[in-house]
Order: C-alpha cells, then structure tokens, then sequence
C-alpha cells in the first residue's frame, strides 16, 4: 500500500505534499487541496473516498472529513448517491471573484500605504525578494511556492490596511476561489510581471503613497483576471 509521499507518477509531489508529511492530522486535507490547486485533480474530476483513502495510507474518515471542509470552501461539489467531485467555476464565478477582489484589495492597499507599520513593510519587501527568488530558480514545486508566497503577500496588505471587515471579506474570496491556482495557469512572462507588481506595491506601501498603492494593486488583478481566464480556459479547451 502506498503512502503519501508515493502519488502516482503523475501527481508530482510538491511543497505542500512534501511539508505535510509531518502533519498526519492535516496531511489529507492539505493534499487534496494542492492538487485541486495545482490542476493534477482537474474540474469535474470524481473524488473517491477508497481510492484516495488507499493511496494516502488512511481511513476513509479523514478523507471524508477533508472533503466536506473543501466542499465547505466551495473547491468541491458533493452530490447526493454521486460522491464528490471537484468545482467547476464558469466564467461568470471568476469574473465575479476577480472583480470583488479587484475592488476590495484595491482599497486596502490604499489603507496599508497609511497604516502598515514598518515590520509590516519589511515582511513585504522580504516576501517580493522570496518571491522573486522561486521565479529565477524554478526547483522542483516552485509554482506551489509562489501561489503560498502570493497568497501571504496579499493578505498581509490587507492586514496592514487594519479593517478587520474588509480582512475577512477578502479572505473568504481568496480562501473559497479557485483563483488561489491562478500560478499553475500562469506562463513565464506572466509569473515576472507579477513579481514586478509585488514590488511595485511594496515600494508605493513603503512610500506611503496611497493612490499609487491603490491603481497598482487594481492593475495587478485585472491583469491577472485576463490571464488566468485566458490560460485556464484554453487549457481546458486543449484537454476537452
């Protein structure tokens, strides 16, 4: 019987699998939603509690109780005497996640530019630095390193911004949107413009300039909207 580190040769196993070696408690949930992440369990893809239960070396109760928390975070449909599959978002679900999101992180970084503290400052400058560092190296799971660096990064602006609504608003979108993949989908040239908007934003924050902060963070989403949509539904079309 397999354990978690030995997928299947198609399911490369990447930092998060790696990491949760260590966190039996965890290891199933945070698997599951990596792959989802990642595009190794595509849209619509039947989830199967014995065969995933089998491959991670596990009961089928913690495999059952991860996939009614991703069924809860909207990445997984459960279907009465079906079973539960993997989400598929339409266009008009990501339109709508990308414009609230466009929206309200626009706004908190309007607010970090005046409110983060100088720690704060320097977690962004040094996550911009990690980032980029995943971006020139390209080791093995870098794509799943920069999707956790991204998510960080986005956060802690938000958490700079020191609205404790508009932290959980934009939480909720980023925790239950299949957007959190949007580096699986990126290509090279979309990963460095990113890196440069990250930068871009840390420096506006940094400077306390809060309406440079406020149109980076607006262009940064809206080109990442276009080029997730992009390349997801291409990619979908190529393997249809």
């Amino acid at each position: 019987m397999r354990t978690v580190g030995s997928a299947r040769p198609c399911m490369p196993q990447g930092p998060t699998e790696r990491r949760v070696m260590a966190q039996p408690s965890t290891r199933v949930y945070d698997v599951i939603r990596s792959r989802i992440m990642s595009g190794a369990y595509a849209p619509g893809r039947h989830l199967v509690e014995s065969e995933i239960s089998q491959e991670l070396n596990v009961s089928r109760s913690p495999v059952r109780m991860a996939l009614k928390r991703l069924t809860q975070e909207s990445l997984v449909t459960t279907e009465s005497n079906r079973g539960s599959f993997v989400a598929q978002w339409t266009r008009n679900d990501i339109n709508e996640v990308f414009d609230l999101r466009q929206m309200l992180e626009a706004r908190a970084a309007f607010l970090a530019a005046q409110s983060a503290t100088p720690e704060e400052i320097a977690r962004l400058q040094a996550l911009v630095e990690e980032m980029a560092g995943f971006a020139e190296r390209r080791a093995e799971g870098y794509r799943d390193d920069l999707h956790h660096n991204n998510q960080a990064f986005h956060l802690l602006i938000v958490s700079a911004a020191r609205s404790p609504r508009l932290f959980q608003f934009v939480q909720t979108l980023t925790d239950t949107s299949l957007t959190l993949g949007t580096y699986f989908y990126y290509s090279n040239e979309d990963i460095a413009r990113s890196v440069q908007f990250h930068q871009d934003l840390a420096n506006a924050i940094a400077t306390r300039n809060s309406s440079a902060a406020e149109s980076l963070m607006s262009a940064h989403l809206c080109l990442a909207h276009m080029a997730f949509e992009a390349s997801r539904f291409n990619a979908e079309s190529e393997t249809a």
